[in-house]
């Protein structure tokens, strides 16, 4: 009997399939060879799931893209012309891998964008899991990460329409992923077994690369995501200054920067700071330990 093949994995299942430990596999992950993924909600369904305060209420997360949507292109190709009574009220733009699927949508009138269905598995990008190797490696078995973008997964072939390239997805909220979670694909996993390979700043190439696309500028960013960067930098700054202000009450016992005390530190010193837009206590966390092992050490 001959058994179709797997089209994802779990870390596990990986790790003894190359005879290595999943740790290593994070650490592939860490350094941009492999790509993890996350099979995704329905995005109507797209909740945070962390741990919230007595009072602080589950949200549903809105999400935008940085996708090309060749709407001139279409508009002059087929003479489309916003009208109020017009039987077309929106341009719909799809992509379909083995692993993921996606539809948005152009509203003529508005002209907005918006995501209008997606189904299958996102790509975590490889700066998260560079921020928490240390601690996915130590605590693989119960471990969370934050995070609030996420990338189209790598595959071999895509269908797509003309002009249309499916970009990186930004959330307006923070959305956690439990370690057990996160799956590799059948595509990564043979690019793993051949060496790995290592992901370029730009997702999607099955489109990127193809002859079809057309020359076109990609439709801004909702100030959403925007927003939520500049809360970020905003908290990162605010814990700067405290860590300055308040060396000793946020370092552990060998003298060395402790997120947990650093948090405390700040959530105890938050009249002497601006407003914090970030304040779900394990959010901040998330940040400051990615501070201390990630890329923000050279601030410390």
């Amino acid at each position: 009997m001959i058994l179709p093949k797997h089209r994802y994995y779990s870390l596990e299942k990986v790790a003894k399939i190359t005879k290595c430990e999943v740790s290593d596999l994070i650490h592939f992950a860490s350094i941009g060879l492999l790509q993890f993924c996350i099979k995704m909600p329905h995005i109507e369904f797209l909740f945070d799931s962390s741990p919230k305060n007595e009072n602080e209420e589950v949200k549903l997360i809105n999400v935008e893209s940085d996708s090309i949507l060749p709407v001139d292109y279409l508009k002059e190709k087929y003479d489309i012309k916003p009208e109020p009574n017009a039987d077309l009220h929106c341009l719909r733009f799809s992509y379909k891998s083995d692993y993921f699927s996606v539809t948005e949508q152009y509203d003529m009138n508005s002209g907005n964008k918006s995501i209008e269905k997606w189904s299958g598995f996102l790509a975590i990008p490889q700066e998260f899991i560079e921020a928490e190797e240390r601690y996915l490696s130590d605590y693989w078995d119960d471990w969370d990460i934050t995070i609030d973008t996420l990338d189209v997964p790598r595959c071999e072939n895509a269908t797509f329409r003309d002009g249309y390239v499916a970009g990186r997805f930004y959330f307006d909220d923070w959305y956690t992923i439990h370690s057990k979670d996160m799956y590799i694909t059948s595509y990564e996993l043979e690019l793993l077994c051949n060496g790995g390979k290592e992901i370029t700043s730009e997702t999607n190439l099955a489109t990127r690369n193809s002859p079809n696309i057309l020359p076109t500028s990609p439709l801004p960013v909702n100030k959403k995501a925007e927003r939520h960067a500049s809360n970020r930098e905003g908290l990162l700054k605010a814990a700067i200054y405290i860590l300055s202000k308040y060396p000793d009450d946020c370092r552990g016992e060998r003298k060395e920067v402790s997120p947990e005390k650093w948090r405390d530190c700040l959530l105890k010193h938050k009249d002497e700071i601006p407003p914090l837009m970030i304040t779900n206590g394990d959010v901040i966390l998330k940040h400051l330990r990615a501070s201390v092992n990630g890329k923000g050490a050279e601030l410390i």
